[in-house]
Protein backbone atom coordinates (compact mmCIF):
# COMPACT_ATOMS: atom_id res chain seq x y z
CA UNK A 1 0.00 0.00 0.00
CA UNK A 2 1.52 3.32 -1.11
CA UNK A 3 0.55 6.27 1.10
CA UNK A 4 1.51 9.81 0.12
CA UNK A 5 1.59 11.24 3.66
CA UNK A 6 4.79 10.88 5.66
CA UNK A 7 2.94 9.94 8.84
CA UNK A 8 -0.50 8.36 9.11
CA UNK A 9 -2.17 10.71 11.58
CA UNK A 10 -5.62 10.52 13.09
CA UNK A 11 -7.17 13.53 11.35
CA UNK A 12 -10.61 14.60 10.28
CA UNK A 13 -14.03 14.89 11.79
CA UNK A 14 -17.01 12.64 12.41
CA UNK A 15 -18.39 9.81 10.31
CA UNK A 16 -21.77 8.12 10.23
CA UNK A 17 -21.14 4.41 9.71
CA UNK A 18 -24.41 3.09 8.32
CA UNK A 19 -25.35 -0.62 8.42
CA UNK A 20 -24.29 -1.25 4.83
CA UNK A 21 -20.68 -0.61 5.87
CA UNK A 22 -20.66 -1.47 9.60
CA UNK A 23 -21.60 -5.04 8.69
CA UNK A 24 -18.49 -5.25 6.50
CA UNK A 25 -16.31 -3.76 9.23
CA UNK A 26 -17.67 -6.34 11.66
CA UNK A 27 -16.85 -9.16 9.25
CA UNK A 28 -13.20 -8.05 9.13
CA UNK A 29 -12.87 -7.54 12.88
CA UNK A 30 -12.58 -3.76 12.62
CA UNK A 31 -15.81 -3.05 14.47
CA UNK A 32 -14.43 -4.67 17.63
CA UNK A 33 -11.57 -2.18 17.55
CA UNK A 34 -14.07 0.68 17.58
CA UNK A 35 -15.73 -0.64 20.72
CA UNK A 36 -15.65 2.04 23.39
CA UNK A 37 -15.16 4.99 21.02
CA UNK A 38 -18.00 4.56 18.48
CA UNK A 39 -21.53 5.49 19.59
CA UNK A 40 -24.87 4.03 18.55
CA UNK A 41 -27.35 6.93 18.18
CA UNK A 42 -30.88 6.36 19.38
CA UNK A 43 -32.50 8.31 16.56
CA UNK A 44 -32.23 10.70 13.66
CA UNK A 45 -34.08 13.86 14.66
CA UNK A 46 -35.04 16.24 11.82
CA UNK A 47 -36.12 19.79 12.62
CA UNK A 48 -37.11 22.92 10.74
CA UNK A 49 -34.48 25.65 10.98
CA UNK A 50 -36.91 28.54 11.28
CA UNK A 51 -38.75 27.51 14.44
CA UNK A 52 -37.28 24.19 15.60
CA UNK A 53 -40.45 22.23 14.77
CA UNK A 54 -39.81 18.48 14.63
CA UNK A 55 -40.47 17.16 11.13
CA UNK A 56 -39.51 13.56 11.68
CA UNK A 57 -37.86 11.32 14.26
CA UNK A 58 -36.50 8.05 12.88
CA UNK A 59 -35.44 5.50 15.51
CA UNK A 60 -32.01 3.93 15.10
CA UNK A 61 -30.17 2.06 17.87
CA UNK A 62 -31.37 -1.52 18.32
CA UNK A 63 -34.16 -1.02 15.77
CA UNK A 64 -31.63 -0.19 13.05
CA UNK A 65 -29.58 -3.30 13.77
CA UNK A 66 -32.65 -5.53 13.79
CA UNK A 67 -33.99 -4.09 10.55
CA UNK A 68 -30.77 -3.75 8.55
CA UNK A 69 -28.62 -6.47 10.08
CA UNK A 70 -25.82 -4.26 11.43
CA UNK A 71 -25.53 -1.24 13.73
CA UNK A 72 -25.73 2.42 12.78
CA UNK A 73 -22.70 4.04 14.43
CA UNK A 74 -21.10 7.45 14.92
CA UNK A 75 -17.31 7.53 14.99
CA UNK A 76 -14.43 9.93 14.69
CA UNK A 77 -12.64 9.53 11.38
CA UNK A 78 -9.33 9.19 13.21
CA UNK A 79 -10.70 6.34 15.33
CA UNK A 80 -11.80 4.41 12.25
CA UNK A 81 -8.46 5.11 10.60
CA UNK A 82 -6.62 3.81 13.67
CA UNK A 83 -8.78 0.68 13.80
CA UNK A 84 -8.08 -0.06 10.14
CA UNK A 85 -4.32 0.44 10.54
CA UNK A 86 -4.29 -1.84 13.60
CA UNK A 87 -6.15 -4.54 11.70
CA UNK A 88 -3.82 -4.23 8.70
CA UNK A 89 -0.85 -4.71 11.03
CA UNK A 90 -2.12 -8.24 11.71
CA UNK A 91 -1.85 -9.13 8.02
CA UNK A 92 1.74 -10.07 7.11
CA UNK A 93 0.99 -9.82 3.38
CA UNK A 94 0.13 -6.10 3.69
CA UNK A 95 2.61 -3.29 4.25
CA UNK A 96 2.05 0.46 4.25
CA UNK A 97 4.77 2.49 2.55
CA UNK A 98 4.40 6.09 3.71
CA UNK A 99 5.83 9.26 2.12
CA UNK A 100 5.47 7.60 -1.30
CA UNK A 101 3.87 9.41 -4.24
CA UNK A 102 2.81 7.60 -7.41
CA UNK A 103 4.11 9.50 -10.42
CA UNK A 104 2.83 7.22 -13.17
CA UNK A 105 2.23 3.64 -14.22
CA UNK A 106 2.18 1.33 -17.21
CA UNK A 107 -0.01 -1.77 -17.42
CA UNK A 108 0.44 -4.80 -19.66
CA UNK A 109 -1.29 -8.16 -19.91
CA UNK A 110 1.24 -9.60 -17.47
CA UNK A 111 1.83 -6.93 -14.82
CA UNK A 112 1.59 -3.27 -13.88
CA UNK A 113 4.68 -1.16 -13.35
CA UNK A 114 4.45 1.87 -11.05
CA UNK A 115 6.86 4.77 -10.90
CA UNK A 116 6.92 6.48 -7.51
CA UNK A 117 8.94 8.92 -5.45
CA UNK A 118 9.89 8.57 -1.80
CA UNK A 119 11.70 11.58 -0.48
CA UNK A 120 14.21 12.39 -3.20
CA UNK A 121 14.47 8.83 -4.47
CA UNK A 122 12.71 7.36 -7.49
CA UNK A 123 11.19 3.89 -7.19
CA UNK A 124 10.12 1.28 -9.73
CA UNK A 125 7.54 -1.17 -8.43
CA UNK A 126 6.03 -4.12 -10.30
CA UNK A 127 2.87 -5.95 -9.28
CA UNK A 128 -0.22 -7.76 -10.45
CA UNK A 129 -2.67 -4.92 -9.88
CA UNK A 130 -2.86 -1.19 -9.12
CA UNK A 131 -5.84 0.08 -7.12
CA UNK A 132 -6.25 3.85 -7.32
CA UNK A 133 -7.84 4.95 -4.04
CA UNK A 134 -6.29 8.40 -4.35
CA UNK A 135 -9.32 10.59 -3.84
CA UNK A 136 -11.15 13.31 -5.73
CA UNK A 137 -8.10 14.53 -7.67
CA UNK A 138 -7.07 11.00 -8.59
CA UNK A 139 -3.88 10.68 -10.64
CA UNK A 140 -4.83 7.09 -11.45
CA UNK A 141 -8.24 8.16 -12.78
CA UNK A 142 -6.63 10.85 -14.90
CA UNK A 143 -4.12 8.41 -16.37
CA UNK A 144 -6.61 5.71 -17.38
CA UNK A 145 -8.09 8.25 -19.78
CA UNK A 146 -11.76 8.92 -19.11
CA UNK A 147 -11.72 12.06 -21.25
CA UNK A 148 -10.95 15.77 -20.97
CA UNK A 149 -14.44 16.49 -19.60
CA UNK A 150 -13.85 14.13 -16.67
CA UNK A 151 -12.81 16.75 -14.13
CA UNK A 152 -14.00 17.61 -10.60
CA UNK A 153 -16.74 20.25 -10.64
CA UNK A 154 -17.60 22.59 -7.80
CA UNK A 155 -21.07 21.55 -6.62
CA UNK A 156 -22.23 24.93 -5.33
CA UNK A 157 -22.08 23.61 -1.74
CA UNK A 158 -19.53 24.29 0.97
CA UNK A 159 -19.22 22.20 4.13
CA UNK A 160 -18.10 23.86 7.35
CA UNK A 161 -16.82 21.42 9.98
CA UNK A 162 -16.08 21.84 13.67
CA UNK A 163 -15.50 19.70 16.76
CA UNK A 164 -16.81 20.97 20.10
CA UNK A 165 -15.62 19.89 23.51
CA UNK A 166 -18.58 18.66 25.52
CA UNK A 167 -18.06 21.47 28.03
CA UNK A 168 -18.51 24.08 25.31
CA UNK A 169 -21.52 22.44 23.65
CA UNK A 170 -25.19 23.30 24.35
CA UNK A 171 -26.96 20.54 26.32
CA UNK A 172 -29.17 19.62 23.34
CA UNK A 173 -26.08 18.80 21.26
CA UNK A 174 -25.03 16.10 23.75
CA UNK A 175 -28.12 13.95 23.21
CA UNK A 176 -27.29 10.50 21.84
CA UNK A 177 -28.77 11.14 18.43
CA UNK A 178 -28.05 12.68 15.06
CA UNK A 179 -29.70 16.09 14.80
CA UNK A 180 -30.50 17.46 11.35
CA UNK A 181 -31.78 21.01 10.81
CA UNK A 182 -33.22 21.95 7.40
CA UNK A 183 -33.20 25.53 6.13
CA UNK A 184 -33.22 27.55 2.92
CA UNK A 185 -29.94 26.96 1.05
CA UNK A 186 -28.35 25.45 4.15
CA UNK A 187 -28.58 22.61 6.64
CA UNK A 188 -26.89 21.72 9.92
CA UNK A 189 -25.93 18.31 11.34
CA UNK A 190 -24.52 17.58 14.78
CA UNK A 191 -23.97 14.49 16.92
CA UNK A 192 -21.78 13.41 19.86
CA UNK A 193 -18.63 11.31 19.52
CA UNK A 194 -16.23 9.40 21.80
CA UNK A 195 -18.66 8.70 24.58
CA UNK A 196 -20.06 12.21 24.46
CA UNK A 197 -16.71 13.92 25.06
CA UNK A 198 -16.94 15.87 21.82
CA UNK A 199 -19.61 16.94 19.35
CA UNK A 200 -19.19 16.84 15.58
CA UNK A 201 -20.83 19.75 13.75
CA UNK A 202 -21.25 20.10 9.99
CA UNK A 203 -22.95 23.09 8.36
CA UNK A 204 -23.50 22.91 4.59
CA UNK A 205 -24.29 26.12 2.75
CA UNK A 206 -24.84 27.08 -0.86
CA UNK A 207 -22.45 29.73 -2.14
CA UNK A 208 -20.54 30.88 -5.20
CA UNK A 209 -17.11 29.90 -3.91
CA UNK A 210 -14.41 30.10 -6.56
CA UNK A 211 -10.88 29.30 -5.53
CA UNK A 212 -8.06 26.81 -5.73
CA UNK A 213 -9.24 23.22 -5.82
CA UNK A 214 -6.04 21.74 -4.44
CA UNK A 215 -4.73 21.74 -0.91
CA UNK A 216 -5.63 20.05 2.32
CA UNK A 217 -9.31 20.84 2.77
CA UNK A 218 -9.20 19.75 6.41
CA UNK A 219 -6.83 22.62 7.25
CA UNK A 220 -8.56 25.44 5.36
CA UNK A 221 -9.79 27.87 8.05
CA UNK A 222 -13.31 29.27 7.89
CA UNK A 223 -14.66 32.67 8.91
CA UNK A 224 -16.62 31.94 12.09
CA UNK A 225 -18.28 35.35 12.18
CA UNK A 226 -19.56 34.96 8.63
CA UNK A 227 -21.00 31.54 9.39
CA UNK A 228 -22.68 32.73 12.59
CA UNK A 229 -24.28 35.55 10.59
CA UNK A 230 -25.39 33.06 7.93
CA UNK A 231 -27.38 31.16 10.58
CA UNK A 232 -28.51 34.28 12.44
CA UNK A 233 -32.24 33.76 11.77
CA UNK A 234 -32.34 30.08 12.64
CA UNK A 235 -33.92 28.66 15.78
CA UNK A 236 -32.02 29.41 18.98
CA UNK A 237 -30.91 25.81 19.58
CA UNK A 238 -29.34 25.58 16.13
CA UNK A 239 -27.71 28.99 16.51
CA UNK A 240 -26.26 27.96 19.87
CA UNK A 241 -24.47 25.01 18.28
CA UNK A 242 -23.00 27.18 15.51
CA UNK A 243 -21.95 29.90 17.94
CA UNK A 244 -20.28 27.40 20.29
CA UNK A 245 -17.66 26.37 17.73
CA UNK A 246 -14.38 28.20 18.22
CA UNK A 247 -12.79 27.11 14.96
CA UNK A 248 -14.28 26.05 11.63
CA UNK A 249 -12.72 24.26 8.69
CA UNK A 250 -14.13 25.18 5.30
CA UNK A 251 -14.42 22.49 2.65
CA UNK A 252 -15.78 23.36 -0.82
CA UNK A 253 -17.57 20.26 -2.11
CA UNK A 254 -16.69 18.92 -5.53
CA UNK A 255 -18.49 16.37 -7.62
CA UNK A 256 -17.91 14.27 -10.74
CA UNK A 257 -20.27 12.80 -13.29
CA UNK A 258 -20.87 9.05 -12.77
CA UNK A 259 -18.91 6.80 -15.12
CA UNK A 260 -19.35 3.14 -16.01
CA UNK A 261 -15.64 2.49 -16.47
CA UNK A 262 -13.57 2.07 -13.31
CA UNK A 263 -10.96 -0.36 -14.64
CA UNK A 264 -8.32 -0.50 -17.35
CA UNK A 265 -6.15 -3.55 -17.91
CA UNK A 266 -4.70 -4.25 -14.44
CA UNK A 267 -5.79 -0.93 -12.90
CA UNK A 268 -8.93 -0.22 -10.86
CA UNK A 269 -10.46 2.79 -9.09
CA UNK A 270 -11.96 2.73 -5.60
CA UNK A 271 -13.72 5.21 -3.31
CA UNK A 272 -13.69 8.92 -4.15
CA UNK A 273 -11.37 8.24 -7.08
CA UNK A 274 -14.24 6.31 -8.69
CA UNK A 275 -17.32 8.09 -7.32
CA UNK A 276 -16.93 11.22 -5.16
CA UNK A 277 -20.12 11.73 -3.18
CA UNK A 278 -21.86 14.80 -1.87
CA UNK A 279 -22.43 14.33 1.87
CA UNK A 280 -26.23 14.46 2.02
CA UNK A 281 -26.62 10.72 2.60
CA UNK A 282 -23.43 10.40 4.70
CA UNK A 283 -22.16 7.64 2.40
CA UNK A 284 -18.61 8.67 1.47
CA UNK A 285 -16.81 6.23 3.77
CA UNK A 286 -19.53 3.59 3.45
CA UNK A 287 -19.30 3.38 -0.33
CA UNK A 288 -15.50 3.11 -0.27
CA UNK A 289 -15.81 0.25 2.21
CA UNK A 290 -18.41 -1.42 -0.01
CA UNK A 291 -16.01 -1.05 -2.96
CA UNK A 292 -13.13 -2.67 -1.09
CA UNK A 293 -15.24 -5.60 0.06
CA UNK A 294 -16.67 -6.18 -3.42
CA UNK A 295 -13.21 -6.06 -5.00
CA UNK A 296 -11.84 -8.57 -2.52
CA UNK A 297 -14.76 -10.90 -3.07
CA UNK A 298 -14.39 -10.63 -6.85
CA UNK A 299 -10.82 -11.90 -6.59
CA UNK A 300 -11.86 -14.67 -4.20
CA UNK A 301 -14.44 -15.86 -6.74
CA UNK A 302 -12.58 -15.34 -10.00
CA UNK A 303 -8.90 -15.36 -9.12
CA UNK A 304 -7.78 -14.06 -12.50
CA UNK A 305 -7.27 -10.28 -12.70
CA UNK A 306 -9.31 -9.44 -15.81
CA UNK A 307 -12.33 -11.49 -14.72
CA UNK A 308 -12.22 -10.14 -11.17
CA UNK A 309 -12.02 -6.51 -12.28
CA UNK A 310 -14.82 -7.01 -14.79
CA UNK A 311 -17.04 -8.49 -12.05
CA UNK A 312 -16.14 -5.66 -9.65
CA UNK A 313 -16.98 -2.99 -12.21
CA UNK A 314 -20.30 -4.59 -13.17
CA UNK A 315 -21.38 -4.83 -9.55
CA UNK A 316 -20.24 -1.49 -8.21
CA UNK A 317 -20.82 1.09 -10.95
CA UNK A 318 -24.67 0.92 -10.87
CA UNK A 319 -24.74 0.98 -7.07
CA UNK A 320 -22.36 3.94 -6.77
CA UNK A 321 -24.17 5.89 -9.51
CA UNK A 322 -27.49 5.35 -7.69
CA UNK A 323 -26.02 6.62 -4.42
CA UNK A 324 -24.43 9.61 -6.17
CA UNK A 325 -27.77 10.56 -7.73
CA UNK A 326 -29.69 10.06 -4.48
CA UNK A 327 -27.18 12.21 -2.59
CA UNK A 328 -27.63 15.04 -5.06
CA UNK A 329 -31.43 14.80 -4.80
CA UNK A 330 -31.24 14.80 -1.02
CA UNK A 331 -29.23 18.02 -1.05
CA UNK A 332 -31.88 19.70 -3.17
CA UNK A 333 -34.61 18.51 -0.80
CA UNK A 334 -32.74 19.64 2.31
CA UNK A 335 -32.28 23.20 1.01
CA UNK A 336 -35.70 23.92 -0.49
CA UNK A 337 -37.18 27.42 -0.16
CA UNK A 338 -40.79 28.13 0.78
CA UNK A 339 -43.38 27.14 -0.36
CA UNK A 340 -41.69 23.93 -1.59
CA UNK A 341 -40.18 23.44 1.88
CA UNK A 342 -43.69 23.37 3.40
CA UNK A 343 -44.64 20.58 1.01
CA UNK A 344 -41.47 18.69 1.99
CA UNK A 345 -42.20 19.16 5.69
CA UNK A 346 -45.77 17.94 5.31
CA UNK A 347 -44.59 14.92 3.34
CA UNK A 348 -42.05 13.95 6.00
CA UNK A 349 -44.67 14.13 8.73
CA UNK A 350 -47.17 12.11 6.73
CA UNK A 351 -44.60 9.45 5.90
CA UNK A 352 -44.12 8.64 9.56
CA UNK A 353 -41.58 6.38 11.22
CA UNK A 354 -42.38 3.24 9.24
CA UNK A 355 -42.29 5.11 5.96
CA UNK A 356 -38.96 6.76 6.72
CA UNK A 357 -37.36 3.45 7.71
CA UNK A 358 -38.61 1.88 4.50
CA UNK A 359 -37.13 4.72 2.42
CA UNK A 360 -33.64 3.74 3.59
CA UNK A 361 -33.96 -0.01 3.04
CA UNK A 362 -32.39 0.12 -0.45
CA UNK A 363 -29.34 1.88 0.99
CA UNK A 364 -28.76 0.20 4.34
CA UNK A 365 -29.79 -3.39 3.56
CA UNK A 366 -27.34 -3.65 0.66
CA UNK A 367 -24.45 -6.04 1.19
CA UNK A 368 -21.46 -5.75 -1.13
Amino acid sequence: MLERTAVIEEIGAGLQLSPNCSGILREYGVLDRLDGCALMPEALDVRRARDGAELMRMPLGVIAEMRWGAPYLLALRGDLQRALVEQIAREPAISIETDTNVAGFAASSEAVEVGAKRGGASLRLVGDLLIGADGLHSLVRERIGLGLADVPLYSGYTAWRALLDAGDAPPEALRLETSLWLGHKAHLVHYPLRGGCIVNVVAVTEDSWRGAEAGDFWSAPGDSAALVARFGRWHGQARAVVEAARQWRRWPLFDRHPVTRWTFSRVALLGDAAHPLLPFLAQGAAQAIEDAHALGRAFAVHGEVAAALHSYELERTPRAAAVQAASRRQGHIYHLPAPAARVRDFGMRMLGTAGMLARYDWLYQYRA
